[in-house]
């Protein structure tokens, strides 16, 4: 796939069918002079206004990676918010919203890791008629923006993780250096400062008190967080060294230093241990008591109310995992509804929603594993009627819950009711636990002679998976053709289909294959 020449009537027939509802979504490359791709993208943002998201990608170290500013709130400096950033996108992709066309103008050229996440949005979370746009200034220029962007979160996404852990360790160098050349700048301003009272006594006094207070917190901020990241990338990053959680815990609980931290840090910090204490499984008591340490500094009074219940009811749900792999099943489900009993405390607004359909999600899960399955089924109703507008995403985890239920209780119609609402919601994506139980179950109707019911899953599946699942498409094509239930013409709209997604991909490689020739180009002019 080459790109269009902005000035050519290639691109004006392909703006046109941009407009036309019958329009098809998919990936577009476009290329230009940089004042017209400018010109350009102001023009198509202002035709689609809220329908779309335009984003700038310039030097690989100048601007935010795809995957953050993909998000309408960008983690900038805290390493836990961008590590957490980075993780729902792998495993839940992106929800658009109203959004239905993503603008990005590239300077330069695309870091891999700005290309592998347009592969994901495109071509493995298969989002529904949502088109990617890519604008190439036809003579790049390295820009230098104005705006802050984070050599943190560009190195998260960017670097090797040694190359990240080295950032971290510069950055809590220099913010103790700052403070010493601060130190100098101050003793300089005070003399200054006694000179000048004899002219201007009390006015200069305040404005100097207030300068100094203000450069004290400032430096205290720089170097509690340059801290705080360094010690929460000794949590997050990948080891198998598990006593490292334990020499985090006595560094937490014994060293004066960490103390420097804001009581926010501090929480986050013994919730993330916890949590890993948690997961390893080698030592509860350590992680209950990580938890504990979490609440006593949630009482801090620098914290408001809403950020003290969201961390509670985040913690309740710490502690109800720990509940449930000790297999004190009823504790975990009293703790998980005591968090629901916080949340509804909180003002009313999309967080608080969303925190509820979670809640309902992970009481309902713990009740099917306890064998509870009527109370989950209660559970999953009431968490279903939260699913309606902006919310309706999550109806596809609340039904594929439904369907384990129905399957512990042998009921096999009900299960394959909610299999067909899922598969014909095309939420973007099926999970392979979700394919694997499809499967299963067109494989027992076979067996009972349902034929028919079982061609209905293998054809959603079919329209469904992304060209991601190409291969398993095929697969399931040739068990849908052995069943004899398809016409001619379904047969052929299936082939139409499969030539499509592998058309999508072909011209996904030549669009690397056009992209590497144009980088390595301008690397030699350079």
């Amino acid at each position: 796939m080459k790109p269009v020449l902005l000035e050519s009537t290639d691109y004006h027939d392909l703006r046109s069918k941009w407009f036309r509802a019958s329009h098809e979504p998919g990936l577009f490359v476009v290329e230009g002079r940089s004042d017209l791709v400018q010109h350009e993208l102001q023009k198509l943002s202002m035709h689609w206004q809220d329908q779309a998201l335009h984003l700038l990608l310039d030097d690989a170290y100048h601007t935010l990676p795809l995957i953050y500013q993909l998000n309408p709130v960008h983690p900038i400096d805290d390493l836990v918010a961008c590590k957490n950033a980075l993780l729902r996108f792998h495993r839940a992709g992106w929800a658009p919203g109203p959004r239905k066309w993503i603008l990005v103008e590239v300077v330069s050229g695309l870091h891999p890791a700005d290309l592998g996440a347009i592969h994901h949005l495109l071509y493995r979370q298969k989002l529904k008629d949502v088109s990617v746009l890519l604008f190439f200034h036809q003579y790049p220029v390295r820009v230098n923006l104005p705006r802050h962007v984070s050599r943190l979160a560009v190195s998260l996404v960017r670097d090797t993780p040694e190359q990240t852990r080295l950032l971290l360790n510069e950055q809590l160098r220099m913010a103790g250096r700052h403070d010493e050349a601060e130190e100098e700048d101050s003793q300089g301003e005070t003399q200054t400062t006694v000179r000048s009272t004899e002219e201007v006594r009390s006015e200069t006094q305040d404005q100097t008190q207030d300068q100094t207070q203000g450069k004290l917190q400032h430096k205290a901020h720089r170097k509690a967080l340059a801290l705080y990241n360094r010690l929460a990338w000794v949590l997050l990053c990948k080891s198998d060294n598990r006593l490292r959680y334990r020499a985090c815990f006595r560094f937490f609980s014994q060293n004066a230093i960490f103390q420097q931290l804001s009581a926010a840090q501090q929480a986050i910090l013994w919730f993330e241990l916890g949590q890993l204490l948690t997961k390893t499984g080698d030592d509860y008591a350590a992680a209950r008591e990580c938890y504990a340490n979490a609440r006593a500094v949630l009482e801090h009074e620098e914290l408001n109310e809403v950020y003290r219940i969201g961390k509670e009811a985040a913690l309740d749900n710490g502690e109800a995992l720990i509940e449930m792999q000790e297999g004190h099943i009823s504790r975990a489900i009293e703790l998980e509804k005591r968090a629901g009993m916080r949340i509804r405390e909180l003002p009313p607004g999309p967080d608080r929603h969303v925190f509820q359909i979670q809640t309902a999600l992970n009481i309902a899960g713990l009740q099917i594993r306890a064998g509870l399955l009527m109370d989950a089924e209660t559970t999953l109703i009431a968490a279903e009627k939260l699913c309606t507008g902006v919310y309706s995403g999550w109806l596809g985890h609340i039904l594929q819950l439904k369907m384990s239920v129905y399957q512990q209780l042998g009921e096999q119609e009900l299960e394959y009711k909610m299999l067909i609402q899922v598969l014909r919601m095309k939420t973007g994506s099926i999970p392979s636990k979700l394919l694997q139980r499809s499967i299963e179950l067109a494989g027992v109707l076979i067996q009972q002679g349902e034929e028919e019911r079982a061609a209905e899953v293998y054809r959603l599946l079919i329209a469904g998976l992304p060209a991601s699942n190409l291969q398993q498409i095929r697969l399931i094509r040739q068990a849908l053709s052995s069943l004899g239930t398809e016409s001619a013409a379904a047969a052929a709209t299936h082939h139409q289909l499969t030539l499509k997604l592998e058309i999508q991909l072909d011209s996904w490689e030549q669009f690397k294959h056009w992209h590497e020739g144009r980088e390595s180009g301008w690397a030699i002019h350079s």
